[in-house]
């Protein structure tokens, strides 16, 4: 891999992440969820989530240009 496409998939996944951490703060202020154990899952998922959609969008990009 070169360095551009990891620059690349590390925003997408620093983009997920924050997502995350923007969730998972409503989620505490709101009272839904107290426990940062159970606040620290979907955070990680948002951040996988990430990762996936950068997968998603060098696969599409592959395929619209081979």
């Amino acid at each position: 891999m070169n360095p551009p496409l990891i620059r690349e998939a590390f925003r997408y996944v620093t983009i997920g992440l924050a997502f995350g951490l923007v969730w998972a703060t409503v989620q505490y202020t709101n009272g839904n969820i107290t426990e940062f154990k159970t606040l620290a899952g979907p955070v990680i998922v948002f951040g996988v989530a990430g990762l996936l959609m950068w997968g998603l969008r060098r696969a599409l990009i592959r395929f619209r240009n081979r």
